[in-house]
């Protein structure tokens, strides 16, 4: 098997296929890919809205309540809502049906997605968390996605066993942090990226056991500084005693004065990867031989490619994500699938093996093009078969589905191996995390294959002007909890702006407690300027920008690294070894 390049199918660019690829598609019994990474990886994004909610009627037999759910009203699918969909009053395979070797199988499935019920939303086990998603195990969290283990926990992504939190992403066992990304272990941390176990400070990037300190970068067990400069106990207090991050104006220069004067003059490590071996990509821990992976992290993930936001003693994993793995093993084109084995084009897929083309199914083996399964074996299209009539029938489908491949109406075809096509989905491009990683525009979502939604005109009654909020969180007045506040972006910036927003009574109390500013932009807005100040999911060939003389080198370093730095950003990026030279 040697090297392959290919030309992708939607975006028309070339793309590679190396010989240990050929080795896992020949592994997982899948032909070589005909789209290149980034629009597979955004062919499965497609798939999961994480936060977009609507609300429509529950179409439970007997139910006219109003659910909170990922799907739009208008959207031909059924939902129940939650208890109604874990229950024994209803069976699946009800809906089952025969397969046609006249039509395209994914033209069958798209008829099964429309007739069997779907769940409102994924959130387990959880209480008064009702707009949660893709999350579990929540308590009096809010607008919390793909998350969980949290406790007061709102308007966050990505976050696992913290506590009275808000906006924070990528964060795990947190308490009373704020605007937080990238971080760990910290307590009443506020405005900071990439720290582990950091305590009272505000706006640090990329430090490590530090306490009391305000806009440093890259330290170490450190106290009391300020601008990366080491003060007293006392001469702290007094530089802290005169800044007030309560008022907004005094914030907005603070924070501007961070980034100028110390995120841009920090040195920047090429990738944030740690105990790796044989690894590319970023924001990986405890891994080895994973190549183009990024947020991935836990214990023994290995030989994986193409994957984002997985781990934990997962193996063999291809085009996976986002929330795939954990405990899993030889998975191709997955998105959110725990402990499972061979599975290929799966859905939130718990605890299976041997499960092709199928949504959230649990506890299920040898099934093929299945929706809402529990505890099934041999079905196809949620129709029970013997195990010798699924062993049959099985490779006749896999072959039906090269000779007679699915089309959409961009011409992009699909055969056994590929991904879901974007236009069967039920979500449009932009009500996904497509938008937030690779974001497009409407013409661009189209000729993707997916559908867009356009958003529909908000007439809130806005009652408080963002410009006009109290300049001091200490002059905000109980009753700002009653108002309709215009976020400040009205609408016309490039994030799905809500256009206003409230401000809750747990929100508000949590803004005085930590004496910070009330926020002037929406939730979404915040959440997408988050997304701005991480690095991509791609990698651009690069040099070390050192030009310090080294034990290894005298002049600009000669090494050379794959990092998700764009070479346009304006960061200061080294290779490992000059960065471990000055960041001790």
């Amino acid at each position: 098997m040697n090297t392959e390049t290919k030309v992708c199918q939607n975006c028309k660019k070339d793309f590679v296929i190396e010989p240990d690829d050929f080795a896992f598609y020949d592994k997982i019994k899948v032909p070589a890919p005909t789209f290149c990474p980034d629009c597979r990886a955004a062919q499965r994004m497609v798939w999961r809205n994480e936060r977009t909610f609507y609300k429509r009627i529950c179409d439970a037999p007997g139910h006219n309540e109003e659910l909170i759910t990922i799907y739009a009203p208008e959207t031909n699918v059924k939902v129940y809502d939650q208890t109604y969909w874990w229950s024994d009053n209803w069976d699946p395979l009800v809906f089952g049906r025969r397969y046609e070797f006249s039509t395209p199988f994914f033209k069958q499935f798209k008829a099964l997605l429309e007739n069997v019920p779907l769940i409102n939303v994924f959130n387990v086990n959880s209480r008064n968390s009702d707009y949660c998603n893709h999350s579990a195990e929540n308590k009096n969290c809010y607008l919390l996605t793909g998350g969980g283990w949290n406790e007061n926990v709102m308007y966050s992504n990505r976050t696992q066993y913290n506590k009275d939190s808000l906006d924070v992403y990528t964060v795990d066992h947190c308490e009373l942090c704020y605007e937080c990304m990238f971080c760990s272990k910290s307590y009443k941390l506020a405005f900071s990226q990439y720290c582990e176990n950091c305590n009272n400070s505000f706006f640090l990037y990329n430090c490590r056991n530090c306490s009391d300190c305000f806009s440093c970068a890259n330290l170490r067990n450190k106290t009391y500084c300020f601008f990366n400069e080491q003060l007293t106990k006392e001469e702290y207090n007094n530089k802290i005693k005169d800044l007030n991050l309560g008022q907004f104006k005094e914030f907005k220069s603070a924070r501007e004065k961070f980034y100028k004067e110390i995120y841009l003059s920090a040195i920047h490590k090429y990738a944030d990867i740690i105990n790796c071996n044989n690894v590319s990509g970023d924001h990986i821990k405890n891994a080895r031989n994973c190549k183009m992976c990024f947020d991935i992290g836990g214990d023994d993930t290995e030989n994986c490619k193409y994957v984002n936001v997985s781990g934990f003693k997962a193996k063999d994993l291809f085009d996976t994500g986002p929330g795939a793995g954990w405990g899993s093993e030889l998975l191709y084109g997955a998105v959110d699938v725990n402990e499972g084995n061979r599975l290929v084009g799966c859905i939130v897929v718990y605890s299976s093996n041997e499960v092709n083309y199928s949504i959230n199914c649990h506890s299920c083996s040898y099934c093929f093009g299945c929706i809402g399964l529990r505890n099934k074996n041999y079905c196809i299209l949620n129709r029970q078969y013997s195990k010798e009539e699924y062993e049959i029938l099985l490779p006749k489908i896999i072959e039906h589905m090269k000779t007679m491949p699915y089309i959409d109406v961009k011409g992009h075809t699909f055969v056994f191996g590929d991904f879901f096509p974007s236009e069967i989905c039920p979500f449009a491009y932009n009500e996904t995390v497509a938008q937030e990683y690779f974001p497009v525009s409407k013409d661009q979502a189209i000729e993707f294959g997916a559908t867009w939604k356009e958003v529909s005109e908000r007439n809130y009654t806005i009652s408080a002007d963002s410009e006009n909020l109290p300049n001091d969180i200490k002059d905000v007045k109980d009753s700002i909890t009653k108002e309709i506040i215009g976020c400040a972006h009205k609408g016309l910036c490039e994030h799905p702006c809500t256009t206003a927003f409230k401000i809750t009574e747990q929100e508000l109390q949590f803004y005085r407690k930590f004496n910070i500013t009330l926020p002037r932009i929406c939730p979404n807005c915040r959440h997408y300027e988050r997304l701005v100040k991480r690095t991509p999911l791609k990698l651009w060939h690069r040099q070390c920008m050192c030009e310090k003389d080294h034990p290894q080198h005298e002049g600009r370093c000669p090494n050379e690294f794959e990092t998700s730095y764009a070479p346009e950003r304006p960061e200061i990026v080294y290779c490992e070894k000059c960065y471990q030279q000055e960041v001790i």
